[in-house]
């Protein structure tokens, strides 16, 4: 993809999922894989975070619709918190970037699974991300092997937090949370021969939260009575195995909706089938929405492209499905979702759509839904050949989109950015500078069309450099990442920037 090209938008609105079973006192978790870590700082590290960041609550960040965003320069701290269920099968590390002209201190605390006498492996450190930089962390350091969860404090705004994850199966990538929630949901995933599925649920608040875990298949509602009133305690984080539950379904929805509290939700995926496979981390959205975009999707030969919709209403709902590219129109198609259901539509079997060529794709809905989009490659692609994403709700007019590593610690061997789509929803001409973080000049500047997008390729974008994105209307962005069996099965959308 090293041509231009163009793309596409949409809004917010929350469900009211009446029908999850409720329950007013946490219960005892039985035969379910289950990991209970606790937050519980030392004394020692206390101390360090107050010598280094000062107490009071952490600034929003903006493009609160997806649950990440990067608090504004002027903030007086912010969080990010991170959490993906790899267990001992899947590494991850944590990428933290700088968008302001200083340094930003911070601490970071991460809880690993108990030992065998019950006690909490904790270690606490302090971080210093450089002036319009990046830093790789390794969250498993100081904590036994196994899941963990982390949890940074910045004294000031303007750094965000991603997380890459690699095993056996490929890698994948997504934002760290900077936002708790009382709802997380997510469509797509598959607990079919070949595929494990984890949700993780992290509270790094200081009091308990309890949540309802609920899941939308093929048929129906499935509410396990032990995901009904789970106790998360404050500071603590719980994985669950959904496969131990919701078990050979092809396409699920998970809902997460707490009683009291809030957390933050992940989903992992391990893809499998024979020598090849893939792995998906994926951010929840705090909320499903009307519309929601795909700054870019490009459909190569053999490639199987779906988008998962997921219904958590009492009433079915129309998916359109529309396409930005440049100079051409294709007509859109619609995807009807009954009640409490999950339903599939594959762009790569609709007549006359694009093959080979990068477009945009925004589904608008006529009731809050949740979509997410899979991809994967044609036989015999290299590993990874498939992987999933999340789509987006939020467009901004400043977007910082972090890089799949750093020079001395890539998220995977050899990887590097592919291409940066930037889809102008709107219905005036945008216009806009791409920069790498830091660099005196932009890469490229550029109009994008109403309705449009623009593709820069690898000889504009390529490396593993973060890159800027500024724009004279509200716009969404799409990183796609190499190496993989195809474009879509490593991708991540940007970071709104704060004011």
């Amino acid at each position: 993809m090293t041509g231009p090209d163009e793309r596409a938008a949409g809004a917010a609105a929350p469900p009211d999922p009446a029908w999850v079973a409720r329950r007013r006192s946490p219960r005892p978790m039985r035969g379910r894989w289950v990991t209970v870590v606790a937050m519980v700082a030392t004394v020692t590290v206390v101390a360090v975070v107050a010598a280094i960041v000062p107490p009071p609550a952490a600034a929003p960040a903006a493009g609160g619709g997806d649950g990440v965003g990067v608090a504004p320069d002027g903030a007086h701290s912010s969080s990010a918190f991170c959490s993906a269920g790899t267990g001992t099968a899947v590494a991850a590390t944590i990428y933290l970037t700088n968008t302001t002209s200083q340094t930003v201190d911070g601490t970071m605390t991460t809880v690993g699974t108990p030992s065998g006498n019950g006690a909490v492996p904790t270690a606490g450190r302090t971080v210093a991300v450089p002036p319009r930089g990046s830093e790789a962390v390794d969250p498993a350091v100081g904590v036994p092997a196994g899941n963990v969860a982390t949890s940074f404090v910045f004294a000031g705004g303007g750094v965000a937090a991603n997380q890459v994850v690699s095993g056996p199966n490929g890698w994948s990538t997504a934002p760290c949370a900077t936002q708790v929630s009382s709802q997380w949901s997510f469509a797509g995933g598959s607990t079919s021969s070949g595929n494990t599925l984890t949700l993780s649920l992290f509270n790094p608040a200081a009091s308990q939260a309890v949540v309802n875990v609920s899941f939308l298949t093929g048929s129906g509602v499935i509410a396990p009575q032990d995901y009904q009133g789970l106790a998360v305690p404050a500071g603590q984080l719980v994985v669950e195995n959904v496969g131990d539950f919701v078990q050979n379904q092809s396409n699920i929805g998970t809902m997460v909706t707490a009683e009291s509290g809030a957390v933050v939700g992940n989903e992992l995926e391990q893809w499998s089938s024979g020598a090849t496979g893939g792995v998906s981390l994926r951010l929840g959205s705090p909320e499903p929405s009307t519309t929601w975009r795909f700054a870019q999707t490009t459909a190569l030969p053999g490639t199987t492209v779906g988008f998962s919709v997921a219904n958590w209403g009492s009433s079915a709902v129309t998916a359109k499905f529309s396409l930005g590219l440049p100079s051409a129109t294709v007509v859109p198609r619609s995807l009807m979702v009954p009640a409490l259901s999950v339903a599939v539509f594959n762009a790569t079997a609709i007549a006359g759509w694009p093959q080979s060529i990068p477009y945009a794709v925004t589904v608008d809905a006529s009731g809050p839904v949740v979509v997410g989009r899979s991809v994967e490659a044609a036989s015999g692609a290299p590993t990874p050949v498939w992987g999933s994403s999340s789509g987006a709700v939020t467009v901004a007019t400043h977007w910082l989109v972090p890089g799949p590593g750093v020079a001395n610690d890539p998220g995977a061997p050899n990887a590097t950015v592919e291409s940066l789509a930037v889809a102008n929803p709107g219905a005036t001409p945008s216009q806009v500078v791409v920069t790498a973080l830091g660099a005196p000049k932009p890469v490229a500047v550029f109009t994008v069309a109403p309705h449009e997008l623009t593709v820069l390729g690898t000889h504009q974008v390529g490396g593993l450099s973060p890159f800027t994105v500024t724009s004279s209307q509200p716009v969404n962005v799409e990183e796609d990442d190499d190496p993989t069996g195809a474009p879509g099965v490593v991708s991540s959308s940007g970071f709104a920037l704060g004011g």
